[in-house]
């Protein structure tokens, strides 16, 4: 809730929370980088909405195999692959 709640805010900011951290490295960025952190911290905003509505709903289930499921395993696989995909779209992004 926290991620959603930081990440969400910053996109009426000026800089988003992602643009902050990519600047920490590179303080002169384009205008085309900037779109696409843009573009990530609103895809991880979605995910996270997603990703709590989900929780919420195995925790309603009231079914221990399923909670345990998605929540120890299943959402901690989907942020990893999204990690992942982030990261080398960035890589083709950056060349």
């Amino acid at each position: 809730m926290i991620f959603f709640i930081v990440f969400s805010y910053s996109l009426t900011q000026p800089q988003t929370i992602i643009e902050k951290f990519a600047r920490m490295n590179n303080p002169q960025l384009p205008d085309q980088a900037i779109r696409y952190k843009r573009n990530v911290t609103i895809f991880w905003s979605l995910f996270f909405i997603f990703n709590g509505s989900v929780a919420l709903i195995t925790c309603l289930l009231e079914n221990m195999y399923w909670w345990t499921i998605y929540n120890g395993l299943i959402s901690y696989l989907l942020i990893g692959i999204c990690m992942g995909m982030e990261w080398l779209i960035r890589q083709k992004f950056q060349r």
